[in-house]
């Protein structure tokens, strides 16, 4: 199983970060006082192998989602289907198995 920590804005998220350390962080992209481009940026700084997953239900965002692949911050968008889609990048991020489409 998995342990959550939730947080409820980009800064609020590396407090938790600097807590808990955890393997993963799925954040969307659309937050209050720091958004998840920058978030994932800033974790990746403070910790560059860091696995970092994002999400958007705006359209618009998935393009700039894309370009991030180039960055190695694999992304789904809202609404997934999360028994399969978040499921399956979860795992293949956790594992070190996924490459981006």
């Amino acid at each position: 199983g998995y342990e959550v920590r939730v947080a409820f804005n980009g800064e609020e998220a590396l407090d938790v970060w600097e807590q808990f350390k955890p393997d993963l962080v799925i954040s969307d992209i659309r937050m209050p006082k720091m958004n998840g481009f920058e978030l994932a940026h800033e974790l990746r700084k403070r910790n560059p192998s860091q696995k970092v997953i994002l999400m958007t239900g705006y359209a618009e965002e998935a393009e700039l989602l894309e370009q991030q692949k180039q960055h190695g911050f694999p992304f789904f968008t809202k609404p997934a289907d999360l028994q399969t889609t978040l499921a399956k990048i979860v795992k293949e991020v956790l594992e070190g198995t996924y490459k981006p489409e």
